[in-house]
């Protein structure tokens, strides 16, 4: 497990991702599970605000964007 945590931290901090050689096993499954747990909330938040985006447009247009969008 410890390969695929270190690797999708790698993913996600990208150029920034050298800092993870100074962490124990047990931080990095902290900063895994701190990263993944913002990223859902990111992603919630993302859908809520496309959501509301969505009720604010005209009926008559809102099912042209919400296939463009990918709702």
């Amino acid at each position: 497990m410890r390969g695929d945590v270190r690797d999708a931290l790698k993913r996600w901090l990208g150029p920034d991702a050298g800092v993870l050689d100074a962490l124990s096993d047990q931080e990095l499954a902290e900063l895994h599970d701190a990263l993944s747990a913002a990223r859902r909330h990111q992603a919630r938040a993302l859908a809520a605000a496309t959501d509301e985006a969505m009720r604010q447009l005209p009926p008559l247009v809102r099912a042209s964007v919400g296939r463009i969008v990918g709702r």
